[in-house]
């Protein structure tokens, strides 16, 4: 992979495309909550969370390559280390204050009405312990059934979540460990063996349909982009272009009536790679860049907390009030709590998190990055 540097334009879309994301995530489950708005989901089109969740792989396919590639080329200390505690602090550093939330948020669902409270199976020690070390659906124990692991309590969503973290460790013990060696000893292709488990399962099968070779679209995406192919292409035509893709993609869904597709996913990469490219020099206000990259800001936390705030008002405040009222109330909600956790875990937070692990376990690097 060659080095490519992002500018202010393509860094911006791609911040409004993952917010927009989000918020479609949780504008999914909430009219699936709530039984509204029907004609915007199965059986008249794909549910428009599993589309924003394909977009979600896509994206962290492109931005993981792109940053693994550029931090390698431009510090020589960079490695597995450094890449693990920059994705461990990004990921746990929001993840560990969500799963409390849903934690707490499901204890007082479970106290104000037992019998509506769907997920005593996956409300213990065992599956939140299982949760923390991101084993939620593990591919083993998906095969064998034995001593399943699901997502903790109402957090229906965290399955993708662990999915992406094995992801992440796999390529990057690929990339800055295996890859590095002229030979690779008998110990690296072990851990590189185990930390493939998951990302191997979920390459063709698996919950949502091989997400990881989706992930994989997304890093294509990114090659792609390195390469410059499209400098000599007219900006009508690139416009031009990805509205036909869009029009292809969501033609493809239509007619499979299935987001996790890998023809639509294929299409909707060169969406991506497209608009990246169309919007590399486009210059954005203060204002937009703002709004947009304060709704990107925890756009993560909202994703983790989204499910289990609409089930809980669902099932205690589902009939008093008109559905529409109860889905702007959630989407409000959804946000206010989200913006009240995810805008100090998923900023400030984590930037101290890495620094201090930064300074633990890696002082050469740390010196190099302050």
């Amino acid at each position: 992979m060659k080095e490519y540097k992002l500018n202010e334009g393509a860094s911006v879309i791609l911040d409004l495309i993952r917010g927009v994301s989000a918020q479609i995530v949780v504008i999914g489950h909430g009219i699936s909550f709530f039984g509204i708005f029907t004609f915007l989901h199965e059986p008249n089109f794909p549910w428009m969370q599993n589309i924003a969740v394909l977009i979600f792989f896509l994206l962290s396919g492109f931005l993981i390559s792109y940053s693994t590639v550029r931090k390698r080329s431009n510090d020589e200390h960079y490695g597995f280390r450094q890449y693990f505690i920059e994705r461990f602090s990004r990921i746990y550093t929001a993840f560990i204050p969500s799963i409390i939330f849903v934690c707490m948020l499901d204890l007082i669902s479970k106290n104000m009405n037992p019998a509506s409270y769907a997920y005593g199976d996956a409300y213990d020690v065992k599956t939140f312990i299982g949760n923390l070390f991101m084993l939620q659906d593990y591919s083993i124990f998906s095969v064998l059934h034995n001593d399943f692991i699901t997502s903790f309590g109402s957090a229906r969503p965290f399955w993708t979540l662990a999915i992406e973290w094995w992801i992440y460790l796999s390529f990057g013990y690929f990339m800055l460990v295996t890859l590095k060696k002229d030979k690779s000893s008998i110990s690296d292709l072990l851990i590189l063996s185990f930390l493939s488990i998951v990302p191997a399962y979920n390459l063709i099968t698996g919950r949502g349909n091989g997400l990881t070779a989706y992930w994989l679209f997304g890093s294509l995406v990114y090659i792609m982009s390195t390469l410059n192919i499209l400098k000599d292409v007219k900006l009508h035509i690139k416009i031009m272009s990805a509205l036909i893709f869009v029009f292809l993609a969501f033609a493809r869904a239509y007619l499979r009536m299935q987001a996790y597709d890998p023809i639509f996913a294929f299409l909707l990469a060169v969406v991506l790679w497209l608009v990246i490219d169309i919007f590399k020099d486009k210059r954005f206000s203060t204002l937009a860049i703002k709004m947009i990259k304060y709704n990107a800001s925890f756009s993560y936390t909202l994703y983790l907390v989204h499910y289990s705030i609409l089930d809980f008002i669902k099932s205690h405040f589902d009939g008093l009030l008109n559905p529409y009222a109860l889905f702007a109330i959630g989407f409000i909600t959804v946000n206010v709590i989200s913006i009240s956790i995810g805008r100090y875990t998923e900023i400030s937070l984590t930037k101290k998190v890495k620094m201090f692990l930064h300074k633990k376990f890696d002082d050469k690097q740390f010196a190099a990055s302050t």
